[in-house]
């Protein structure tokens, strides 16, 4: 999908609500369950747009910008699970959303396992794509990525440097690759950038310091782990070893994909969704 495409999905199915001391910019179309996609660290509701329509065939799909990400305005108080969690359920609640399928990938799956773990009556189901949270990371791991994610190295983030950090999330050479690339790149003339960077810090941060395997234990309705078979973010191995800890959960696996099997494998994305859908009706 090119840059022009997805702009033209944006300007016929944007949205922003408030609800509080929250302000949420989302894209929503289609009909029928709601089906809500939540993006990973450095993302926002482009990080859908391969599979928006596909989806939309069967689904009310709402794609929402995270607190501090795209057009959403930042969290009042500080960057934790719990307050990313807490901005969710006063969107849901705004839009009277319930027996919603959510939808978290990296950052965005962590977020939605912690909600989930809150809020399982508002869910008919969940699904954790390529997410964070699967192990529990050492002191010494979690202190490599604060240095990798550090203000002063997103401070000093430039263009020439987005393709060897984000083509990781890539297992193929797709325009949706390079459309998310050159997005990045763009991400980095914002103006309110300075303070873009800090939520990217303490994001990152977050996505390695909580195994949130754990939390689930309340969430008791169908869950399903759908992962790209060449993530070099979150590998596979993870969520294999994280599977017979989660009640009832499956793994779906998707050939040919990342870290971002929506971008790398659109069509057998979308067909994962939908199947695990029919299955839990």
């Amino acid at each position: 999908m090119s840059e022009t495409a997805v702009r033209a999905l944006g300007e016929a199915h944007r949205y922003e609500l408030s609800a509080g001391d929250v302000r949420i910019a989302y894209y929503e179309r289609g009909s029928g369950t709601p089906l809500v996609l939540v993006h990973g660290m450095f993302g926002d509701w482009r990080d859908w747009a391969p599979v928006l329509e596909p989806l939309a065939e069967s689904f009310r799909v709402i794609a929402l910008d995270l607190p501090g990400f795209g057009e959403s305005r930042r969290l009042a108080g500080e960057c934790t699970l719990e307050n990313f969690a807490a901005s969710l359920e006063k969107f849901f609640a705004a839009l009277a959303l319930r027996d919603l399928l959510l939808v978290g990938n990296s950052f965005g799956g962590m977020i939605s396992a912690c909600y989930a773990a809150q809020h399982s009556a508002r869910l008919h189901g969940l699904v954790l794509v390529s997410s964070a949270g699967m192990k529990e990371y050492s002191d010494e791991e979690q202190g490599l990525v604060r240095e990798h994610f550090s203000l002063r190295n997103l401070q000093g983030l430039r263009a020439e440097f987005v393709e060897p950090l984000f083509a990781v999330n890539f297992a193929q050479r797709t325009p949706q690759r390079e459309r998310y690339l050159e997005g990045q790149r763009g991400n980095l003339q914002r103006a309110d950038y300075a303070e873009y960077a800090q939520v990217l810090a303490a994001s990152g941060q977050l996505a390695f310091a909580h195994w949130v395997v754990p939390l689930l234990e309340p969430f008791q309705g169908p869950l399903l782990l759908l992962w790209g078979e060449q993530d070099q973010v979150f590998p596979l191995p993870l969520a294999r070893a994280a599977l017979p800890l989660l009640r009832g959960a499956e793994l779906v696996t998707i050939p040919g994909a990342g870290h971002m099997p929506q971008m790398d494998q659109p069509e057998n994305f979308a067909r994962a969704v939908r199947e695990f859908a029919e299955r839990i009706k």
